[in-house]
């Protein structure tokens, strides 16, 4: 009963004051043909989403999607019927599923809508203006802490607007974290709609300052004029090795992605630089090595083992990895039935087991099937290990931390980690595009399951040890917050 009375809270916090609101003018969809984009919806999540009921069980998904259909009294425009799916997308619970607007929708918010005209960033939970494009010119306000806007606070906004994406598990610090920059005056406008302006309460002050709301193009003239372009300053690369002193060594795995990898950095492919460093570790006698995937959102599967080799013993990674289903048709009986495909002929016939209940299990064949790795590394580091996560450590990042973790391996520095400590929904990700109002939902077939231990909360990312939140100066500067703290305090400690 706990559990529908959340959903409810969630779903009428997303309805309950739609009517009155101004999404733009965009043509109305009948009634009718929203309700079938819903029933395709449902069966999409229901049928493909192998996760689905992970964290939200069936009937509490099914009580929500009864409560968004009692709301769908009469034509709406595509915003106001985004505002009341998206939550039910939300309660996957699962960051890798995501939802988009059409393209004609977004053309059409850059040209004419109007917006909260400011840059934010929450660093824990507070919230900081990073750029002000207002018509408040003369006005300094980066670095200002926002402590209402419109009579509410910023964690009581983000109660709300963050029911609109999902993130992994029950973890709260994305909801945090995905709103930096301007995605808090787009996803206030999706809840709220479009305002003529906005009451903003700054720290440590008494006046209200009114501030008029903008077009993308005004706010955007208005932070080209006012903020310097930094240029010259060379972006770090993917994969970052360094020696901090004669004992400690820094090791920046920024991403897991092969292709980005291969596009983007100066390295050949990550085995090769992993190999490289740590000869080198050795060859310094290296006591303690940092390792930073706080930017670290994934990328190609199996690359967070290869990491992890350098450090555990290999084990089974996972408990299971499933897919619901290899094929589910979408048909609510009125509109072109839609079909959901899983894998292709060769991984579904010889590297899955199908199952009685006709999901399919993947079984040990080549690759990198349950296990940790492969091939255990010439160069293993036996050393002292802190590990950097983050809100974006997420997806292949946040396995790597996971089996860190649950094997005792490393202290934990920063925040927690935005993939989920149980593991995650992710691969073979279909494109549902509901009929009639043309809004995509981006849906993952495959259910990673780690075989980790229970020491954390259920529905939790990793926790650090040591959390540490950035000052404002240390983020506009792009300074790592956490590895002056490892440097400074932990290590001074021995």
């Amino acid at each position: 009963m706990k559990k529908i009375i959340s959903v409810l809270t969630i779903i009428l916090a997303s309805v309950q004051i739609l009517s009155g609101q101004d999404f733009g003018d965009f043509p109305k969809i009948k009634k009718d043909k929203l309700l079938n984009d819903l029933e395709l919806l449902y069966q999409g999540l229901d049928k493909f989403h192998t996760g689905m009921y992970w964290y939200t069980p069936k009937d509490s998904v099914d009580f929500a999607f009864e409560m968004a259909k009692s709301k769908i009294t009469t034509d709406l425009n595509v915003l106001e019927f985004h505002k009341i799916i998206a939550p039910l997308v939300a309660l996957s619970r699962e960051d890798h599923t995501n939802i988009y607007l059409p393209e004609f929708v977004s053309e059409k918010l850059n040209e004419e809508i109007k917006f909260l005209p400011f840059t934010v960033v929450f660093l824990d939970k507070q919230l900081y203006v990073v750029k002000n494009g207002s018509d408040f010119e003369e006005l300094d306000l980066q670095g200002k802490v926002i402590e209402s806007i419109n009579g509410e606070t910023p964690i009581q906004i983000v109660e709300k607007i963050g029911n609109l994406f999902a993130s992994d598990g029950f973890i709260k610090t994305v909801k945090y974290s995905d709103l930096e920059g301007f995605n808090l005056s787009k996803y206030y406008f999706y809840f709220y709609g479009q305002l003529s302006q906005f009451k903003i309460k700054f720290k440590n002050t008494e006046e209200i300052l009114v501030i008029k709301s903008q077009t993308i193009d005004t706010i955007n003239k208005n932070l080209k004029s006012r903020y310097k372009v930094i240029t010259g300053d060379k972006e770090k690369d993917l994969l970052e090795f360094k020696f901090l002193d004669a004992s400690t060594a820094y090791l920046g795995i920024h991403s897991f992605s092969n292709s980005d990898i291969k596009e983007e950095s100066k390295e050949t492919n990550l085995k090769t630089f992993l190999r490289n460093s740590f000869n080198r570790i050795k060859e310094r006698n290296i006591q303690t090595l940092i390792i930073d995937v706080s930017e670290n959102s994934g990328g190609t599967e199996g690359n967070e083992g290869i990491l992890y080799s350098y450090f555990g013993d290999n084990y089974q990674k996972y408990l299971k990895v499933k897919a619901k289903t290899q094929k589910a048709i979408l048909d609510n009986d009125v509109d072109k039935p839609i079909t959901l495909k899983t894998f292709g002929f060769l991984e579904r016939v010889f590297a899955n087991k199908k199952m009685k209940d006709k999901s399919y299990e993947r079984k040990q064949w080549i690759g990198y099937g349950l296990t940790a790795y492969n091939k255990e590394p010439e160069y293993k580091f036996k050393g002292k290990i802190y590990i950097i996560i983050s809100p974006v450590t997420y997806s292949g990042g946040s396995e790597f931390s996971n089996m860190m973790f649950t094997n005792d391996l490393a202290t934990f520095v920063g925040q927690e980690t935005g993939g989920g400590y149980l593991g995650n929904t992710s691969g073979y990700s279909q494109e549902l595009k509901l009929p009639n109002s043309q809004i995509e939902i981006s849906i993952p077939a495959l259910q990673f399951l780690m075989n980790v231990k229970p020491k954390l909360p259920f529905g939790s990312g990793v926790k650090p040890h040591y959390k540490v939140i950035p000052t404002f100066e240390q983020y506009l500067n792009g300074e790592n917050a956490s590895l002056h703290y490892i440097l400074e305090q932990l290590e001074n400690k021995n």
